[in-house]
């Protein structure tokens, strides 16, 4: 339980400091990535899409914290608060990705056409609302709970990473499709080797949340290439 403890608490404050080195310009300056101006007209949907992954990321830290330091009555208490966080997440993650598209039409994200980069984000979105739906639906079951909210935390962090230049070198940097994934797969990685050298047996929990999120990435990266997604995202983006 004390290694658990210390390596959830790790693995939070870790998320936490690379989302605010990810997003440092866009909260002190209120630009986009490589100090891109946002459109006014998506500006409030932006800054409430923000703020509710920053509350998300601190609040994972605090639950991490109160388990450490075993108030499970308060831990159980303020978890009910990701509840409401969830949707105000997953609405304005889907708003702030349709409207960009449709107000950068030929803009290119990492080897990616807009329409394409769309289908990424839906994605990313929708493992984030499964995964801690599952963290939700298992919160008796703390070996599945607590692996299932790492795993959530983890896949918002292609946000954060994809804005850290010296993390993305390694890929093949911005133009790499590449480098858009890399950092955050090798991070997820990373934590399930730390833990099983930790506790000295493979966390399959972990490992799975994580397996859902790299399967279900490479799968959205791979059909955002096709004409069936083209077609799709035409209809999405009409208007």
């Amino acid at each position: 339980m004390r290694s658990d403890r210390f390596f959830y608490s790790t693995a939070a404050a870790l998320n936490l400091v690379i989302m605010f080195v990810g997003f440092f310009v866009f909260y002190t300056t209120g630009h986009g990535a490589g100090g891109r101006v946002i459109a006014p007209g998506i500006m409030a949907v932006v800054i409430v899409h923000g703020m509710g992954i920053t509350v998300w990321y601190f609040l994972s830290l605090a639950q991490s914290l109160l388990i450490t330091v075993r108030n499970r009555k308060v831990h159980m208490t303020l978890g009910w608060s990701a509840v409401g966080l969830v949707p105000v997440i997953a609405v304005s993650g889907v708003l702030v990705a349709v409207r960009s598209a449709q107000g950068s039409p030929n803009f290119g994200f990492f080897g990616m056409a807009y329409q394409d980069f769309l289908l990424v984000m839906l994605v990313e979105i929708a493992v984030f609302t499964g995964l801690v739906t599952a963290g939700i639906l298992t919160r008796k079951r703390p070996e599945i709970h607590r692996a299932m909210m790492l795993s959530s935390s983890l896949s918002l962090l292609l946000g954060a990473t994809t804005r850290i230049p010296w993390l993305l070198a390694p890929f093949g940097g911005e133009n790499s499709r590449v480098a858009f994934f890399g950092p955050v797969f090798v991070l997820g990685a990373i934590l399930i080797l730390a833990r099983s050298l930790m506790t000295r047996r493979f966390d399959r929990w972990l490992a799975t949340g994580y397996g859902v999120m790299v399967v279900a990435y490479l799968v959205a990266e791979q059909f955002s290439r096709t004409d069936g997604w083209h077609r799709i995202a035409g209809v999405l983006l009409k208007g």
